[in-house]
């Protein structure tokens, strides 16, 4: 497991190096009497930002899945998100459509509705399989559970085709974003914080829990200059198929907000 977290790591950190040398090389010249080059430069001078290809974004926002068991549901309001992207610029022409192909990390968080968690158990054949696991049967009675969630971790490539309403001044621009992402298992683990006597308690178990090793959706984003709203749409399953708890099908669905620092 460590051995395959540490070639993870060096894996993202050259995906990210030859993405950036991709992005800076890449890039074109312009004619210095490029009347729509120098708008472009004047208006990015005024507003601050950063002389950079590309954007890099951070999103926030509440999950909920489809499908799950009845019985079995998450906690909207304690189900983030959070991810962290660049996306690299490549104007279409002198259209106001853009590509944007990016690379990053998406991490989310589902919260248990009720007192219980994911373990391991055996089916009615004696195979082993992921369950939902009572917490009164791990840690006893008469404790107070505060939170119980699950934790799953991604190696992100979005690809976004976005339309702005004013080419060269995107800070005052309207915004609409069509776009959708895969990603790679990081890591999972689930997380439980309790009150045992008076004492608050955490406890993490890092498992992949069959959780699916890809994952893929769409999306769609509106917003003015840097600020958006968006809706994210899995259209892969949370567990790997017929793997995960009770065999279901879970489809993960986000809403939030996605900001782009420069």
């Amino acid at each position: 497991m460590i051995t395959l977290q540490k070639n993870i790591k060096h894996t993202v950190l050259l995906l990210a190096f030859a993405f950036l040398t991709f992005a800076v090389y890449s890039q074109e010249p312009t004619p210095k009497n490029n009347k729509a080059n120098r708008t472009s430069k004047l208006i990015q001078e005024k507003a601050g930002r950063p002389d950079i290809p590309g954007d890099l974004m951070i999103e926030f926002g509440y999950n909920w899945v489809q499908e799950h068991p009845p019985g079995y549901g998450f906690k909207t309001i304690s189900s983030r998100t959070f991810n962290a992207y660049y996306l690299y610029d490549i104007n279409i022409g002198e259209s106001a459509l853009s590509f944007h192909p990016g690379i990053g990390i998406g991490s989310e968080k589902y919260a248990f509705d009720k007192n219980i968690t994911l373990g391991y158990g055996l089916d009615s054949l004696g195979n082993q399989e992921v369950q939902f696991i009572s917490l009164d049967s791990i840690y006893g009675t008469g404790i107070s559970f505060k939170k119980s969630q699950i934790s799953v971790n991604y190696l992100d490539i979005p690809i976004e085709i976005r339309w702005i309403s004013r080419k060269y001044d995107p800070k005052r621009s309207f915004k609409i974003t069509l776009g959708g992402k895969v990603g790679v298992l990081i890591d999972g683990k689930t997380k439980v914080k309790y009150n045992q006597e008076g004492e608050i308690k955490i406890t993490k178990q890092k498992e992949n829990y069959e959780l699916s090793t890809i994952r893929y959706g769409a999306y769609v984003k509106i917003g003015f200059g840097g600020l958006s709203a968006f809706y994210y749409y899995g259209l892969s399953d949370l567990f790997r198929k017929d793997k995960g708890p009770m065999a279901t099908t879970m489809y993960p669905m986000t809403f939030g907000l996605s900001l782009a620092l420069f």
